[in-house]
């Protein structure tokens, strides 16, 4: 009977236990659940807050991109206007400096022109015995006013200019024949204040002969003057050309060589005792001076 009761006992107690062992293991299996949502919540935050943080990064990425861009196209408008202006600068800068190779081509040229006039003009009237003195005395003055112009000029041409060595050989042998020409006609006039001169006297001849060199020394002072202006413009063009940074640079004016073609024709007939050769560049050395 005892034996019968504590079967019944145990068997009520085994289910019980049972029971307090499963709601054990549930309790602890829905800790765990619980456990482990509450950590997956957590790491998709961190997740979503990574997210953000990447999105803000990458904005902040492309916004500095853009003002990258922005920046290196603003330096790229400054680096073709920079190119611009100094095309500009270079194109004025040869422009001047051609206008004042013309100026002082027109200056030297006719300083030239006129002393080789006067020089032909005093030779004239001392020769001429029925020339009263005092117009001898006046054409004294002008040859020798000229010939201060001359040097003047001359000086401060090849210092503004600073032509080729071509054209400074051609102008010192335009001043040597110049000046052995002026002792020749210092000579003369004494001789004809002394009344020594005779017909056909050497000095007369030795005058003549110096008077026909400094011509030819004037025609090729001329040509050299000529050619040395019409070169600086070719040189321009052909450096325009290989840059082709501005376009305009080689649209240089075509003056020069047109004038240069008129000068090179026929010269105007000369008198063949005192009046000089007409010079062969005066027509052009008078259109970039007004230019």
């Amino acid at each position: 009977m005892v034996v019968h009761m504590g079967m019944d006992a145990l068997a009520t107690w085994i289910p019980a236990v049972l029971a307090i062992i499963a709601a054990g293991v549930a309790g602890w299996l829905l800790w765990s659940v619980r456990k482990t949502a509450e950590e997956t919540t957590q790491r998709a935050e961190a997740v979503r807050r990574l997210a953000a943080a990447v999105e803000a990064n990458a904005d902040k990425t492309g916004r500095a991109a853009t003002t990258a861009t922005e920046q290196a196209e603003h330096a790229w408008e400054q680096v073709k206007l920079s190119r611009r202006q100094l095309d500009d600068a270079r194109q004025e800068r040869q422009a001047s400096t051609q206008a004042e190779q013309w100026e002082w081509a027109y200056a030297l040229t006719t300083a030239a022109r006129e002393l080789v006039s006067s020089c032909h003009e005093l030779i004239r009237v001392s020769l001429d015995s029925q020339v009263a003195p005092h117009y001898r005395t006046a054409a004294d003055r002008h040859y020798r006013q000229a010939g201060q112009r001359w040097q003047d000029t001359m000086i401060k041409a090849i210092a503004r200019t600073q032509p080729p060595l071509e054209m400074q050989q051609q102008v010192a042998t335009f001043a040597e024949v110049h000046q052995r020409l002026h002792g020749h006609i210092g000579v003369l006039l004494r001789a004809v204040e002394t009344n020594t001169l005779g017909e056909g006297d050497t000095l007369t001849k030795q005058v003549h002969g110096m008077r026909h060199e400094l011509n030819n020394a004037h025609r090729n002072l001329q040509r050299i003057v000529s050619s040395n202006l019409s070169t600086p413009q070719q040189a321009q063009t052909n450096a325009s050309q290989q840059t082709q940074l501005n376009q305009a640079v080689a649209a240089q004016p075509t003056g020069p060589q047109e004038t240069t073609a008129q000068a090179t024709g026929p010269q105007p007939k000369a008198s063949p005792a005192i009046s000089p050769a007409e010079p062969q560049t005066q027509q052009i050395a008078t259109r970039p001076a007004r230019a």
